[in-house]
């Protein structure tokens, strides 16, 4: 049949996977090369080991930083207002003579305080605080972009006559805005933090749960007035995480503005956000997100879907607040919200499930699942209450479990019907929390029956599907309901060589007017709709007999050990009939739901 649109990700970042909050447009003009990519210059290595001196003086201080408040209103004591100086904790500390050799090093406290001794030869020295930490509490560095890798600083010069405290060194709110880097900085340690609180001994509770004690190096880019997609070609305006690179980068603003434009180094939701999605790629198996454009009012790809709603989810948790939010400008100039968003409450136009199932398919519904797991509200909605609280271990169990749970190598189109699958497991035989109640809220399906159901070739079975008609849908790719109209199926191949994937289905119900169903088999980066992807289809078009079998076949070579999805399709666009049912054979023989390996 003709399809009149083949929905293709054109963006770069999207062909990329990367990971991103938001997208708008940007008056900055593009870079002709991808500096995201590239090496870029070696960063400046750690200054770690201390030097001892005899007879020495010791110097102390205090280093500080400011953030922009992004709560309360515009001009009355909230958003636009400098917040109170925080401490720097456990960053770098170097200590320079005046010819610019480094001759100390050491780490600021939990309180930003630092000390350290120096010769007693009344010579003039300074002191940098930088950003970037190496320790047991954090392993990041803040830099200003990939093809330079160069640290923030604040320092203060000093003469090294006699023991003394040099007083406070702080990162400003304005003007070179510096406060911003420190301020990243200090939002991947609470991450950090959160996560040693929650789950440093997870294994004590949940057999096989991979405790936390600090997760690996991140590289964050951000500067002042840039927007960092520019690295990527891309004029769309956003933060964003890039998987594989272990990179993230920051808003800086638009056009060296950070006064009025859209920032994000004072937006704590956005930061731990695309922190989240490299903790997912480096310490939870990484992401199996095609990545794209998302929002708060679509059914989407349910691997998408599961990513951003951990991202969106792991922020409020780190931040302890239910809020997530996301500013322009600087006290400078003007600030707004570009959007506050509770998680807490489901409110028209958020991801609001209408159907069973349709929940496993939206990003903020997911947010407010695991958010309902571990708060302690208790609200209704659906007929559920939320009754779970204190339950992060249970996630991270989930997460990081290599048997019945995400890092289980044969694990393939990650999504929230395996998370729950793995909560189930937990429920029964680790003395899980009981998640039916919140299941209820959020019109989950608690397995993998809405999306990538695992088959292989055991056994006869049937399966059913009732397309729907759908606003908008034309029967394209990119109108088509992922949920209604689209069963997929996770197959990994037990051996190479040419295979035939068939599809045959009847009319269940005698309506007389047939659905017409396609097949499509993809790779395992399998963007919906997108030709690059599809490893083999059938399309042929239904004999109006509702009397007789449908058959579509598709033959294609697999290779053992490889993960594909199948695809049945609903094209719905002269007529949808009615319910029908179907088998799935690959070389005759049945493909039927079976437990992951």
């Amino acid at each position: 049949m003709n399809r009149d649109s083949i929905f293709l990700l054109l963006l770069i970042i999207s062909l990329l996977g990367v990971t991103s909050c938001s997208q708008k447009t940007s008056t900055s003009a593009a870079t002709s090369t991808y500096e995201a990519i590239d090496p870029g210059a070696t960063e400046a290595s750690y200054c770690a080991a201390s030097t001892t001196y005899s007879s020495p003086v010791t110097i102390t201080g205090t280093a500080t930083y400011q953030a922009r408040e992004v709560y309360g209103s515009p001009g009355s004591g909230g958003l636009g207002n400098a917040g109170t100086a925080k401490p720097i904790r456990y960053a770098e500390v170097t200590v320079k003579n005046s010819s610019g050799s480094i001759v100390q090093c050491t780490e600021t406290s939990v309180t930003g305080g630092f000390s350290f001794a120096l010769p007693s030869d009344g010579g003039t020295y300074s002191v940098y605080v930088n950003s970037r930490s190496s320790n047991s509490k954090l392993i990041a560095s803040v830099l200003d972009r990939p093809a330079l890798k160069n640290f923030y600083s604040i320092s203060k010069s000093f003469v090294a006559d006699s023991s003394k405290d040099i007083g406070t060194l702080n990162a400003s709110v304005t003007g070179n805005v510096v406060g911003g880097a420190f301020n990243i900085l200090d939002q991947l340690l609470a991450t950090n933090e959160y996560l040693r609180a929650q789950v440093s001994n997870c294994s004590g509770t949940y057999t096989g749960c991979k405790n936390f004690s600090v997760a690996p190096k991140v590289e964050a880019y951000w500067m002042k007035g840039v927007n960092p997609a520019t690295y990527l070609g891309s004029s769309s305006v956003l933060s964003f995480y890039l998987p594989g690179y272990s990179r993230l980068f920051i808003l800086g603003g638009l056009n060296g503005d950070t006064d009025t434009s859209d920032t994000d180094h004072f937006d704590n939701s956005v930061i731990i956000h695309e922190y989240g999605h490299f903790l997912e790629d480096t310490v939870l198996g990484g992401s199996h997100s095609p990545g794209g454009s998302h929002n708060g009012n679509k059914v989407i790809d349910p691997r998408l879907a599961w990513s951003e709603g951990w991202g969106n989810f792991i922020q409020a948790a780190v931040l302890n607040s239910p809020l997530y939010i996301d500013t322009t400008g600087n006290i400078d100039g003007s600030t707004n919200y570009i959007f506050k968003l509770n998680l807490e409450t489901a409110q028209t136009g958020n991801d609001i499930p209408t159907v069973s199932g349709q929940g496993n398919f939206r990003e903020f519904s997911i947010t407010r699942f695991l958010w309902d797991m571990i708060d302690t509200n208790a609200d209704s909605l659906n007929g559920g209450t939320d009754n779970v609280s204190a339950a992060f271990p249970d996630i991270w169990a989930s997460l990081t479990k290599t048997t019945q749970g995400f890092l289980n190598t044969n694990l393939a189109f990650k999504n929230i019907g395996d998370f729950h699958v793995f909560q189930t497991w937990l429920q029964t035989n680790n003395s899980g929390k009981d998640l039916s109640e919140l299941i209820k809220i959020e019109r989950h399906v608690a397995n993998t029956t809405e999306y990538a159901q695992y088959v292989t070739t055991t056994g006869s079975c049937n399966y059913s599907l009732t397309p729907q008609t759908v606003t908008g849908d034309s029967g394209s790719f990119s109108t088509s309901d992922l949920h209604l109209n689209n069963n997929f199926y996770h197959l990994k191949a037990t051996s190479s060589g040419s295979f035939t994937v068939t599809l045959e289905y009847s009319d269940a119900d005698g309506s007389g007017t047939e659905a017409d169903v396609d097949l499509y088999v993809y790779n395992k980066s399998a963007r919906f709709g997108t030709t690059a992807d599809m490893l083999a289809k059938s399309t042929n078009e239904p004999d109006k007999n509702a009397s007789t079998s449908e058959i579509e076949s598709a033959t294609l070579t697999l290779t053992s050990g490889t993960d594909y999805l199948i695809n049945v399709f609903v094209y719905t666009g002269a007529g949808i009939g009615g319910s029908f049912n179907y088998k799935l054979k690959l070389n005759g023989s049945e493909l039927c739901p079976s437990s992951l390996p």
